[in-house]
């Protein structure tokens, strides 16, 4: 199988979550978002069939848990290179991940830590913008203008900065991709777990609630924004992600 969701050079194409139990994470997001699970030599989350995230056991156990955001890079060794050209730097790989792909982890001049994606059998998320699947992904930064600035010039995104918000959308081929945000107390601004990652659900009260029963912890309650309701919320490990409600699933 092969995704039919095209994800073009520097849009979040694949989503992995890094925690110390996988299995209690899979019961975790299975009774959330409706997904299963391939438990294969790396863990996919799958969405009536469509694998739209990826599970990893951590390789320190008392280490924090966090999302990953993989933005697609089609020339892996020239994307590495132009990150540390640009200041950025390598921290793992290239590593292949069962096949599906290859990836490398990068950290940007303000301390923001992403990684990119190049596709083997799997170009990313087969599923995008319905309910259990990814929809969003944005980077939350001590510094907006340095990691957007080195986003731009890694991948030539267009950018567009949204006054008095400290935010930043950038846009590939005309159409948006992803952000970087200022922040808040409540998110990660450096490190592992520095983006953001938005997972689609029906009910974002609804969400926050079952997220709490199963263990999790809600960091937002869920709000009204421009582009759905939204709440930020904590698995039972600490790794954050946001619930959005789309409005009439679009």
């Amino acid at each position: 199988m092969t995704t039919s969701v095209e994800y073009p050079s520097g849009a979040p194409a694949w989503l992995d979550l890094t925690v110390p139990d996988v299995g209690r994470a899979a019961g975790f997001y299975g009774e959330l978002l409706g997904w299963e699970f391939d438990t294969g030599p790396y863990t996919t989350a799958l969405l009536d069939g469509d694998r739209v995230a990826g599970l990893s056991a951590a390789a320190d156990p008392s280490g924090p848990a966090y999302w990953t955001a993989h933005l697609a890079a089609p020339d892996l060794d020239r994307s590495l290179e132009a990150a540390a050209r640009l200041g950025g730097r390598v921290l793992s790989g290239p590593e292949d991940v069962a096949g599906l792909g290859t990836r490398a982890v990068v950290r940007d001049p303000a301390g923001t830590e992403f990684a990119l994606w190049l596709r083997g059998s799997l170009g990313g998320a087969e599923a995008f913008g319905v309910p259990g699947a990814p929809i969003w992904a944005e980077a939350t930064s001590t510094d907006v203008p340095a990691t957007a600035d080195f986003l731009v010039r890694l991948f030539g995104y267009e950018a567009e900065r949204i006054a008095d918000a400290e935010y930043v959308t950038l846009y590939s081929g005309g159409s948006p991709v992803c952000g970087v945000y200022a922040g808040a107390g409540e998110r990660t601004a450096s490190g592992r777990g520095a983006w953001l990652c938005y997972l689609v659900v029906q009910d974002a009260d609804r969400t926050a609630d079952r997220a709490v029963e199963n263990g999790g912890a809600v960091l937002r309650p869920a709000g009204a924004s421009g582009y759905g309701r939204w709440s930020l919320i904590a698995d039972p490990f600490g790794a954050r992600f946001a619930a959005m409600e789309v409005p009439n699933g679009d």
